[in-house]
């Protein structure tokens, strides 16, 4: 069985020898036509699967290793219940190409590409596409995309709901969005990986500006300079700190993003005058 799915540019093609349902949350992002895809998933089973002795801890249920003998990357996602290993990922240098494992009683094997498995595999690869995954709600307006991005609970998606009830503007996602360089211009993508909300959309706009968001009794707005904009934006990248090489692949990305797109501060509480700030920006 196999599917082509089309995210933020990037086409996936899934393939299976057992059948599988996608997701509802995928279904948008499906193309009815196969086509040499960007990046190739194959899944298949095993009853068992063992992890080599030398592992770097990612968090309490993920593990990662990278083979000397083959370049290739293995990622262990375990079972939270019984410990063992659920999946096994294999991922070649380039990203491109990923074998999915899965133990046999294993339930829902969809659910992991619309979970951690696809995610990781997405932003990792799209690295390679000139592109990063930020953490931040991205809205289009009028054509124009602006994305706010700040730690979780300041007021991101607050922000991106005003400017929906204020101005028309339409959610694209309020997580998890894709930006890419595509010929000398910056876009943001809709991606199915939204964290807890529900609002995402499969489109893509030209990036008018990104907005950093910090909570004050007063709005204000300033520009950034290059040195501060990299330094706020970064850490709310979903950056590869396990690796070196895509450490320096991502870090390039992010600087060519910031040469082209301008980066705002915003100050402000959760108020019509704060929309009309960024709105004089970007109008």
């Amino acid at each position: 069985m196999t599917n082509t799915l089309m995210i933020a540019g990037v086409s996936t093609n899934i393939n299976s020898n057992q059948k599988y349902k996608i997701k509802k949350r995928l279904q948008k992002y499906i193309l009815k036509k196969s086509n040499d895809a960007d990046l190739k998933l194959f899944m298949e089973h095993k009853k068992i699967v063992n992890i080599p002795d030398s592992t770097l801890l990612m968090d309490e249920n993920i593990k990662w290793y990278k083979s000397n003998a083959d370049g290739c990357y293995y990622i262990y996602i375990f079972d939270m219940e019984t410990t063992e290993v659920s999946y096994q990922i294999k991922v070649n240098h380039k990203w491109d190409e990923a074998v999915i494992t899965y133990v046999e009683n294993t339930s829902d094997i969809t659910s992991m590409i619309t979970g951690p498995i696809g995610e990781i595999l997405f932003r990792n690869h799209i690295l390679f596409q000139h592109g990063i995954v930020i953490h931040a709600a991205a809205i289009d307006w009028k054509g124009k995309g602006i994305l706010f991005s700040a730690p979780s609970g300041t007021g991101k998606s607050t922000q991106a709901k005003l400017w929906r009830r204020i101005k028309g503007a339409k959610i694209i996602n309020e997580d998890r969005p894709a930006v890419r360089i595509e010929k000398e211009y910056v876009y943001v993508h809709g991606t199915p990986w939204n964290g807890s909300s529900p609002k995402c959309t499969n489109c893509s706009v030209p990036l008018s500006a990104i907005v950093m968001i910090e909570q004050s009794e007063e709005n204000s707005i300033e520009l950034l300079k290059s040195r501060e904009g990299i330094s706020r934006v970064l850490p709310r990248c979903f950056l590869p700190y396990y690796d070196g090489e895509l450490m320096q692949i991502a870090m390039y990305n992010i600087e060519k993003i910031i040469d082209i797109v301008p980066i705002y501060l915003l100050k402000c509480r959760p108020e019509r005058e704060a929309v009309e700030l960024v709105y004089q920006c970007v109008k």
